[in-house]
C-alpha cells in the first residue's frame, strides 16, 4: 500500500458514517475522564479491584452518555469551541512571552506585551474569521501613523518621568537581556 494511496477525507466520512463522531469519541472522552476521576479520587481504594470497579462504573456512565444523543450534541457544540478558546489563550501565553521574555512577568513592560499580545491575538483570530471589525476600515494610514507617534510619545515621556525603581528594570532591563540573549550568554 503507497501513502498516495491514502485519503483522509474519505477515511473521516467512513468514521463519521459508522458513528464515529456521535458513538466512538463522546464514548471515549466520557469514559476516560470519568475513569481518570475515579482513579484520581479512589473512591472504592486503590487496589486492582477497585480498579476494575472503576471501569465498569466508567463504562456505564459513557453507555448512558452516548444514548442521550442531544447531550452528544451538546458535547459537539461545546468541545470545539473550548478547545478554539484553549487555542487562543495558548497563543495569546505565547505572543506575550515573545514580548516579555520569560516566564517571570512583571513591571509595565509586561503589561504592555499583555496588551498588545491580546489585541494582536484577537486581531489575527478576526482576520481568519471575517469579522467585520466597525470603524476599522475608516483608519487612513495618517491616522495609523499619529496612533503610532502618540504612543511614541507617550512612551518617552513615561521613561523620563518614572521613577528610578519603577517597573522592575523596565526598558533598561529588557534591551540588557536582548543584549545577553544576542551575545549567547
Amino acid at each position: 500500500m503507497a501513502f498516495e494511496d491514502i485519503d483522509f477525507y474519505n477515511w473521516l466520512n467512513w468514521f463519521e458514517g459508522v458513528g464515529g463522531f456521535d458513538i466512538i469519541l463522546p464514548f471515549l472522552l466520557i469514559f476516560a475522564i470519568t475513569f481518570a476521576i475515579l482513579q484520581k479520587i479512589k473512591l472504592f481504594g486503590s487496589d486492582d479491584k477497585s480498579r476494575k470497579v472503576d471501569m465498569i462504573i466508567g463504562l456505564i456512565i459513557a453507555f448512558f452518555l452516548v444514548m442521550q444523543q442531544e447531550l452528544v450534541g451538546v458535547i459537539q457544540g461545546f468541545l470545539p469551541r473550548v478547545s478554539m478558546l484553549i487555542l487562543v489563550l495558548l497563543m495569546i501565553l505565547l505572543v506575550v512571552g515573545i514580548f516579555a521574555g520569560g516566564a517571570e512577568w512583571g513591571g509595565s513592560i509586561s503589561g504592555i506585551a499583555v496588551i498588545v499580545s491580546i489585541i494582536g491575538v484577537f486581531w489575527a483570530l478576526g482576520a481568519a474569521l471575517k469579522w467585520d471589525v466597525p470603524f476599522l476600515e475608516l483608519f487612513t494610514e495618517q491616522d495609523v501613523a499619529v496612533i503610532i507617534i502618540i504612543c511614541v510619545f507617550v512612551l518617552v515621556i513615561w521613561l523620563i518621568v518614572k521613577e528610578p525603581n519603577q517597573g522592575e528594570g523596565g526598558v533598561g532591563k529588557a534591551l540588557e537581556k536582548l543584549g545577553k540573549a544576542v551575545k549567547g550568554k
